[in-house]
């Protein structure tokens, strides 16, 4: 059975058929007249725009475990970028990392991207891409604050909570009240999206900045006694997420929690991410982290912004020496019920597996995000050489590809040779977890000497991987990519 495609059957084209109002006088003479025209027309462009041929559809095998699929781009457990890598590290396809702010911004609108550069470079080295955090104060660090700030009088505040005040060097809290720092940090993030919006070794950007960690809290200050700067402003709070949506409009942003704003338009830019998770995702208090998202009324933001996070630390340990896990929160439920696509997980790229681990968190990585599955494709050639490969594609993952990477296809002879190459546009954000699309890519001529098309949904980054499809055709012939067999030269 050929599949159903929305543009199929007749399409009148432009000047084909054009009836215009006019008199009820017109005589039956006319009126056959132009309908045998339109009749001729529509007759000639049938002819001229039908395929010779419209192969049967091809039905393809789903597979779990294909190749490449643990390593599939911008989903998955992370590790830090500091972690070292071998072949026997768990596998992946991003890496994390955090930078002060200090660390850039080196006085007024002046930017050292040096240590970002470092970063990114690194990361797209080892084929991945990366995720990361700015900060001002994270506890048992040296302070992120921009050294400039802190010359001209910037207040900063000392605090023993996470063992800060312990540690040999310990941060500080600023004043977020100081308009000279609300200023920086509005002309950092402008000046970031500038610089780095949509590149492609970049797959997610936390919001960071505020708080500690970045995470747009500061736990239970200010208390009592202490100065109101502890805490930013409200408004300025929403001050930085407009600056993001003004700046940043490629790479999705995730903030930490729901209810950084109360203004549900500006909330609709940005995902999530729960640092905590497993911990406090679910609970019956209004401070989980899911009964925020419930009570803000944006617990479908997935679909079309990415959900991440950490799993709290304290539970990565051991989390996965058994299915289902028997520490912290279930993590089936969990990343289900979330839409989770990526996870930092230090633990399992630092630690010894036992292969019932290993196989354990694999079972959880490959619950995480999108997960592309070719059901059936056909082939339909054309008069005039040219051909169409038509395919069913479902998401059979729990969230969505977050870009619309370009697809590409080579179609083979008998000697392995390429006789013809294509390119299209497949809208894959818009492919939700349950669903199927049916998407083709045109081939301007294709040989009857192709005997097998080669698809794959292209990493832009130089080096990165691509998407690789859950199907037994997958990387039969070449490493990422599906392989569709024709039925053979004509």
């Amino acid at each position: 059975m050929p599949l159903k495609r929305a543009d199929q059957g007749l399409a009148v084209r432009p000047g084909a058929a054009h009836i215009v109002p006019g008199s009820a006088a017109r005589d039956n003479r006319s009126m056959t007249q132009r309908t045998c025209r339109v009749l001729a027309t529509l007759l000639l462009g049938i002819c001229i725009h039908s395929p010779t041929t419209a192969q049967q559809s091809h039905a393809m095998t789903f597979r779990g475990d294909a190749p490449g699929i643990d390593e599939n781009p911008l989903r998955g457990f992370v590790p830090y970028s500091s972690t070292k890598q071998t072949d026997d590290t768990f596998p992946h396809s991003m890496e994390w990392f955090y930078l002060p702010l200090s660390a850039v911004v080196t006085g007024p609108d002046t930017y050292d991207w040096t240590a970002v550069e470092r970063q990114l470079t690194a990361i797209a080295a080892r084929g991945h891409q990366a995720i990361f955090r700015f900060y001002l104060d994270y506890p048992k660090r040296p302070s992120g604050i921009p050294a400039y700030l802190l010359a001209a009088g910037l207040k900063t505040f000392p605090y023993a909570n996470a063992g800060n005040a312990a540690s040999p060097t310990p941060s500080v809290s600023p004043d977020y009240r100081d308009p000279r720092l609300f200023d920086c940090l509005v002309r950092f993030i402008h000046a970031f999206g500038a610089r780095y919006d949509g590149d492609a070794r970049i797959a997610y950007l936390t919001a960071g900045l505020y708080g500690f960690w970045g995470e747009w809290h500061v736990l239970d200050h200010p208390l009592a006694g202490e100065p109101s700067g502890w805490s930013i402003r409200q408004q300025d709070k929403d001050a930085l997420l407009r600056a993001y949506v003004e700046s940043v409009h490629r790479t999705p942003v995730l903030v930490r929690v729901p209810d950084v704003t109360e203004d549900r338009d500006l909330l609709a830019h940005f995902g999530f991410h729960d640092d905590s998770f497993l911990q406090d995702t679910f609970g019956p208090e209004r401070w989980h982290f899911w009964a925020k998202v419930g009570e803000a009324g944006v617990a479908s933001f997935w679909q079309a912004h990415p959900m991440g996070g950490e799993i709290y630390p304290e539970l990565q340990s051991g989390l996965f020496d058994a299915w289902p896990n028997r520490h912290g929160q279930p993590a089936v439920l969990s990343i289900s019920a979330t839409h989770a696509t990526w996870m930092l997980d230090s633990d399992l790229f630092t630690a010894v597996q036992t292969p019932a681990e290993h196989a354990n968190a694999l079972r959880a990585e490959r619950m995480l995000g999108y997960t592309f599955y070719c059901r059936e494709w056909q082939l339909t050639r054309n008069k005039d050489g040219s051909a169409t490969i038509t395919a069913r594609v479902e998401n059979r993952g729990i969230a969505p590809m977050y870009y619309a990477w370009p697809v590409e296809a080579e179609a083979l002879d008998a000697n392995g040779k390429i006789v013809a190459q294509s390119t299209a546009d497949w809208p894959l954000p818009e492919l939700l977890p349950g669903r199927t699309a049916v998407w083709s890519i045109s081939f301007n001529a294709l040989p009857t000497t192709a005997n097998t098309v080669l698809v794959r949904i292209a990493n832009p980054m130089p080096g990165g991987h691509p998407i690789a499809f859950a199907n037994a055709e997958m990387a039969t012939v070449l490493p990422g990519w599906l392989t569709l067999t024709l039925a053979g030269p004509e």
